[in-house]
């Protein structure tokens, strides 16, 4: 324990000099959380529809929770579409049809006459959309994991610079070492923590229960460590682990769908995303949104054993190269 104590006070000391970066890290993140309550709202409306019509409201046919309709007696411009102000224009034939004119997918063009036709009725193929909590989560995911390479740079640091063959050979704990440097990573998360709680108790929507969300981070940030560790145990400068990275978590995140849905239908590419973790988790947090975890239980032990076999990669990678050494 006291290797711990002493470990995790020599961080702090030394993170007082880049107060500034961690400061601007954790504002993005936090930022981005507050930008997935916002949206969430926006996120729902699956488009804008005009009606052109002369008549009276009386029995014309409403919107839906999915579509925004706006009533008009003249036809907006062509342009309005091309700028995506509205997403479809609908007028009634004299035979009660009615007619769209959209620069969307014929499959757009469906989901708007089957609303039309029955505002109340589940759109065929329409993937349910993600609530308030997954948006939460999927917005501050990217940052986070980048926000790991930089809570490890006394780790990093130690490594480039000699220390960590000194540490080795010492009679300390190096397991103590270990979980000092994932301890002090874990505690930079606990303000995007704080954020959760004030809107919790300031009355928004936050999706979770507070539970819920300290495991779902707990299991984010053990997958950060895991990698942002492996890297920096397998490539010697850490400017190069730390950029290479933050290069993959950027790509991988987006791949993954954590800020949209991404995928064009492409078996081998709709494979690899399905391998990524982040994919993964956003699914199991999905299916926690639907009250459906419990029957989704694999997506949540993938990430946390793919998490394990890269943690025990970096372990045995540090033991074999510099305790077996001294």
């Amino acid at each position: 324990m006291k290797t711990f104590f002493t470990t995790i006070k020599n961080i702090y000391e030394r993170t007082i000099p880049r107060l500034s970066m961690f400061v601007l890290l954790t504002a993005f993140t936090l930022a981005s959380m507050v930008l997935a309550v916002h949206l969430t709202d926006v996120q729902q409306v699956k488009g804008h529809i005009v009606l052109v019509t002369d008549k009276s409201d009386w029995d014309l046919p409403k919107g839906s929770k999915e579509f925004d309709m706006v009533v008009s007696a003249v036809k907006p411009p062509v342009s309005a579409l091309v700028e995506k102000k509205y997403d479809a224009y609908v007028t009634i034939g004299k035979d009660g049809d009615y007619e769209i004119e959209t620069l969307r997918s014929d499959d757009y063009k469906n989901m708007v006459e089957a609303m039309l036709r029955n505002p109340d009725a589940p759109l065929k193929g329409s993937k349910p959309a993600r609530g308030v909590g997954a948006n939460i989560i999927g917005f501050m995911m990217m940052f986070l994991l980048m926000e790991v390479f930089a809570n490890l740079f006394a780790f990093a640091d130690d490594k480039e610079q000699g220390q960590l063959r000194r540490i080795t050979a010492a009679p300390v704990s190096f397991s103590g070492y270990l979980v000092a440097h994932c301890i002090f990573c874990l505690s930079m998360f606990l303000p995007e923590y704080f954020l959760l709680v004030l809107l919790k108790f300031g009355g928004f929507n936050i999706g979770f229960t507070l539970l819920q969300y300290a495991g779902l981070i707990l299991v984010m940030s053990f997958f950060g460590i895991s990698f942002a560790l492996l890297l920096n145990t397998l490539i010697s400068k850490p400017d190069n682990a730390s950029m290479l990275g933050r290069s993959i978590v950027v790509l991988s995140s987006m791949l993954a769908g954590t800020f949209y849905f991404f995928g064009k239908k492409n078996i081998i590419l709709d494979t690899i995303i399905k391998l990524l973790p982040q994919k993964q988790l956003m699914d199991f947090v999905e299916y926690l949104e639907r009250g459906e975890a419990w029957r989704h239980g694999f997506s949540i032990v993938y990430v946390i054993a793919f998490s394990m076999v890269l943690f025990v990669i970096s372990c045995v990678s540090l033991r074999m190269k510099y305790i077996k050494r001294v």
